[in-house]
């Protein structure tokens, strides 16, 4: 047999294996304290995460996903706090200082507004005769005011009038009168009251309770005088509408406070 010259069976020197298996050695060793270590395989060595559902992450991720937890939810109990503190602060308001209803005006006269039939601050006259009536929209003294909890102010006018006065086709247009429109009322002291049309409709002379305040409800009622209660007639100007006889109807137009 020839000798071999100290090569190993691979062609290399016994100096190059030797080489190759320390490499080796390096490279198991490596591998097996990554093991040791809770990695599964080369990448994570490399710190990619594995996205294993069996891998275990360090003690460092633990606890700082613990730690964020915490601020997480200390952070949420402060949030919640400072949202609820406003309404708790507003119901103790309400509770200790109740709100106080500004003083009824001296003067019992107002101005009219409705935007339907163009009345542009009407005066109001708070009374119960021909005379006032004649001069504008009049306010029925036995009913109430617009300041009032639950009031019903029963404002009433004419259709035709008399020339030269605020009466003068003052509520000519009633009858055109919308579920929606706007009614305003402002008092003497400058506070202005809105109201909107819930209904409107007929009634004969003898029925007064439309003149009654409703439970639960601020209203105005407005009225006017029309042929009859039918709804046909509430258009018609004709000489029944003048004499204002018995059969003459009264056309209610009623809003409701907003």
């Amino acid at each position: 047999m020839s000798n071999n010259g100290g090569r190993d069976l691979s062609g290399g020197s016994s100096q190059d294996c030797r080489l190759r298996y320390s490499r080796r050695a390096i490279l198991f060793g490596l591998l097996g304290g990554g093991v040791l270590m809770g990695f599964r395989n080369p990448v994570e060595l490399l710190g990619q995460p594995s996205g294993g559902a069996s891998g275990s992450g360090s003690s460092a991720d633990e606890s700082t996903t613990k730690e964020s937890g915490q601020r997480d939810d200390r952070g949420g109990a402060k949030e919640d706090q400072s949202e609820s503190k406003p309404e708790d602060d507003a119901r103790e308001a309400d509770q200790r200082e109740p709100k106080e209803e500004p003083p009824p005006p001296g003067d019992p006269t107002m101005r009219m507004y409705i935007p339907r039939l163009a009345l542009q601050g009407d005066t109001v006259m708070d009374g119960d005769s021909e005379e006032a009536l004649a001069r504008g929209a009049m306010k029925l003294p036995n009913t109430g005011y617009p300041w009032q909890d639950g009031a019903n102010p029963y404002i009433t006018g004419h259709r035709i009038g008399y020339p030269g006065r605020e009466s003068y086709y003052q509520f000519y247009n009633l009858p055109a009168m919308r579920r929606g429109d706007a009614v305003y009322l402002r008092d003497a002291n400058g506070a202005l009251y809105e109201y909107r049309v819930s209904e409107k409709f007929a009634v004969s002379p003898s029925e007064s309770w439309v003149t009654e305040p409703v439970k639960g409800k601020d209203l105005v009622t407005l009225q006017t005088c029309v042929d009859s209660v039918a709804r046909s007639t509430w258009w018609e100007i004709t000489p029944k509408l003048m004499e204002a006889g018995p059969d003459t109807g009264r056309l209610i137009v009623r809003a409701e406070r907003v």
